[in-house]
């Protein structure tokens, strides 16, 4: 049996300590990792609620509500009618862009994701979209845009 003096257990003992420390710095490190992900999900959620604000001035909900029944029966729109539903969808393609940024800093589930990513493809005849996409797709970030530039010629 091996005998340890005080100066092997105080060697063990800064061993320990050190191992330690160093398991609380990765953990620290990992605990702002994660904090910062959190912040800059809620502030992506803040400049998204604002966009929201903003484009919801701009819309008429009975203009848009004419608009789609009288598209829906093939009956042709007034430019108002016309302009508001490509507000509409300048709004929506604004979440989804959002939506693509939270997906891709791990703070929206793959699910969920999908879930916008079949909206945007279903998006790809529908003509609001395709005009609004034309006209505006370089205010997206180019990630975004690429995204549903690929939707589009796969729906082509």
């Amino acid at each position: 049996m091996v005998r340890r003096t005080l100066q092997d257990w105080a060697s063990i003992a800064e061993i320990m300590g050190a191992v330690a420390v160093v398991l609380s710095l990765i953990y620290v490190g990992y605990g702002l990792r994660e904090n910062t992900r959190a912040i800059e999900a809620q502030t992506r959620q803040a400049f998204s609620a604002q966009d929201m604000t903003f484009f919801e001035t701009a819309l008429d909900q009975s203009v848009i509500a004419m608009a789609e029944a009288k598209r829906q029966a093939g009956e042709a729109l007034s430019g108002l009618e016309q302009s508001q539903l490509e507000t509409r969808e300048h709004m929506n393609f604004r979440i989804f862009e959002h939506a693509f940024y939270q997906f891709q800093k791990g703070t929206l589930e793959a699910d969920e994701w999908g879930r916008y990513a079949r909206i945007i493809r279903g998006k790809c005849t529908d003509l609001p979209a395709q005009t609004m996409w034309s006209r505006l797709k370089e205010s997206f970030q180019p990630d975004f845009r690429q995204f549903v530039d690929d939707a589009i010629a796969k729906c082509l």
